[in-house]
């Protein structure tokens, strides 16, 4: 099988974006890991490192005691979180380019971790296996996925300007062949991996205002997922200009007094057995 295309592409404007979506998502995520038991003085695989957002997350919490290892198929993105962490005079972080399924690595590890990444695996169970193996007795294997569902965002939205990004954003996804049901998968991922019953935490982002980060986060997706939606071939005439997008949501928002709701995350974590 093939792993779906990653429909956001590679450009600088995407990695940018990745940085946006981690301030976007860090309360969520840091909240996951701190329940599944993210701590000090832990040796940390970070799956899907991209930028390093989520393996500066996790350096903070395992403290100078502890270690993280990121890994990913982006070496561009790579470089510049290598970059990152040098400003950030982080040394107790070390990014490896490569694919988690066949990249050598020095474990074992106390921890794996990693945000919106399954969701770009061919088998994600098989990935999932592959990435537990690596991980010592009693230790975590703790992952956080999404949820895509035009038809929710229709519901919700209906045919207002927000859900029609929304709508948008889903559909590309799913044309290029990526899990958009990764989230409600998860629990069943980890099962059929054969970690056991995970346990699970829900959550998602909601907000309004001229201020609120979410409608330029939509609208950035929605911009780097542009070249994708040609190439499916949907259209983006109802969304207007894309430079005044996030202008127009925001008003929207304002005139018709909605909140925004992000797609809800669904995190899983387990121990694993001995």
């Amino acid at each position: 099988m093939t792993d779906p295309t990653y429909a956001l592409g590679r450009s600088d404007d995407e990695h940018a974006r990745l940085t946006e979506q981690a301030n976007f998502l860090r309360p969520l995520t840091e909240r996951f890991f701190k329940k599944a038991g993210i701590a000090a003085g832990m040796k940390v695989l970070d799956v899907g490192s991209g930028m390093g957002d989520v393996a500066f997350l996790v350096a903070e919490l395992v403290g100078r005691d502890g270690r993280v290892v990121g890994v990913d198929m982006d070496g561009a993105a790579l470089e510049k979180a290598r970059k990152r962490a040098e400003r950030l005079k982080l040394q107790n972080v070390e990014f490896i380019h490569g694919d988690i399924r066949t990249t050598a690595l020095s474990g074992p590890f106390d921890a794996a971790v990693g945000r919106l990444v399954l969701l770009y695996f061919a088998d994600p169970v098989a990935a999932l296996a592959r990435i537990a193996a690596q991980v010592r007795s009693g230790g975590i294997v703790a992952f956080q996925e999404m949820e895509m569902n035009v038809a929710t965002a229709q519901a919700s939205y209906g045919d207002s300007l927000v859900g029609k990004v929304a709508a948008t954003i889903y559909r590309t996804f799913a044309a290029a062949g990526v899990r958009v049901n990764m989230g409600s998968q998860l629990l069943h991922t980890y099962e059929k991996a054969g970690l056991g019953e995970p346990d699970a935490l829900g959550e998602f982002v909601v907000g309004s205002g001229p201020d609120f980060a979410g409608y330029p986060w939509l609208v950035n997706t929605m911009r780097s997922l542009a070249p994708m939606a040609g190439k499916q071939g949907i259209s983006l005439e109802p969304l207007g200009d894309l430079d005044t997008l996030t202008q127009r949501l925001c008003s929207e928002a304002a005139i018709e007094k909605r909140d925004f709701w992000s797609p809800p995350y669904v995190g899983a974590f387990v121990r694993v057995a001995s």
